[in-house]
């Protein structure tokens, strides 16, 4: 998935949009993203992007902290 792609129609949030609040507000779960986007309240069938961006996030702060760690 792009940055620009839409990952909920409804509220035309791209993933960018979606990254840019979990790495801003250093979210960890998908009800932190929902309550900060709304995505996945209207119709849920963005749920399951929502849920593969933030692992995606989460493992990369992961990977960024054991990096700063080993430094």
């Amino acid at each position: 998935m792009e940055d620009h792609d839409l990952v909920c129609r409804h509220l035309q949030l791209t993933k960018a949009d979606i990254v840019k609040v979990i790495r801003e507000k250093e979210l960890s779960s998908f009800t932190e993203v929902q309550d900060e986007t709304d995505a996945g309240t209207i119709c849920g069938t963005c749920v399951g992007d929502v849920e593969e961006i933030l692992e995606e996030e989460l493992e990369r702060r992961r990977s960024n902290n054991a990096s700063a760690e080993n430094q």
